[in-house]
């Protein structure tokens, strides 16, 4: 008999889980008392089935081994059986009933229950996690803008100040009689004494990316660029370069960046000092 195969065969294994039939654990048995090898491979077995209840549970206490090894003692091991070619024929056979399966599925469903309960948790934890960074993250933009909605109060209340205790001359500024901007609309505020310049924008047409508008103060000694004006703030006053003296105001458009003289053939909007 190749003793290797039957080891192999899985029988050790279902015996012990209880799921041969009577004939079969007979044969387990038998075969256990002839050959020292299957009685190891079993002894082996049953001890693995102990480690594997032991970490997928909680391990029973001694008393509670003792009781079961003295159960299995007295009621489900089997009488000393002879060799089936000597053995008298009156010779019973006490079948024994395997404890491990309902421990093998109950460490079953255990463990079943254990890793879904894992990814369960685990998917709640990371869903949580997501949930609180995008709130910091919320928080923290919240926090940005407000920020700069508190400075932009600041400013505003600061150029109120101004306009309060200032003595601004508003010079309208319109594109009537130019081809470029027909419907521009601008309004520079200059309080001379203090020197300080606004501009708010009406209406401009937004320009490409390689273009600016321009504001001059044009004064005895020619025009001056006093900053760069953006279309797209409208219903806000942009603070320009101080300017001391000047009789008209007059925007243009540049090459990106500004120039050092206005281009007078791209002429937007001319305002005079009343």
């Amino acid at each position: 008999m190749d003793i290797q195969s039957y080891i192999s065969s899985g029988k050790l294994e279902l015996f012990l889980l209880g799921e041969l039939t009577e004939r079969e654990r007979e044969e387990v048995l038998s075969l256990a008392m002839m050959h020292p090898e299957i009685q190891r491979e079993l002894d082996e077995l049953e001890e693995t089935m102990f480690s594997f209840d032991n970490m997928t549970g909680v391990a029973p206490s001694q008393e509670v081994k003792d009781k079961i090894f003295s159960t299995l003692e007295n009621d489900f091991i089997l009488k000393e059986v002879p060799k089936p070619t000597t053995a008298p024929t009156d010779t019973k056979v006490v079948p024994i009933a395997s404890p491990w399966k309902p421990f093998a599925i109950a460490a079953s469903i255990a463990a079943i229950v254990a890793s879904g309960a894992a990814f369960y948790y685990a998917g709640k934890y990371q869903e949580r996690n997501d949930q609180f960074t995008a709130l910091l993250q919320d928080q923290s933009v919240m926090a940005d803008n407000l920020n700069q909605v508190k400075q932009d109060f600041e400013e505003a209340d600061s150029r109120l100040d101004k306009f309060v205790a200032g003595d601004f001359k508003r010079i309208e500024m319109k594109g009537e009689g130019f081809d470029m901007q027909k419907d521009a609309r601008v309004d520079v505020l200059w309080d001379q004494n203090a020197q300080e310049v606004f501009i708010a924008v009406n209406n401009l047409n937004e320009l490409s990316d390689d273009l600016d508008y321009q504001l001059w103060a044009i004064g005895d000694d020619g025009p001056v660029g006093i900053g760069l004006v953006n279309s797209g703030e409208k219903l806000t006053l942009q603070q320009m370069e101080a300017v001391a003296q000047a009789g008209a105001f007059a925007i243009t458009i540049e090459p990106k960046g500004g120039s050092k003289s206005p281009t007078l053939e791209k002429l937007v909007v001319l305002g005079e000092v009343a």
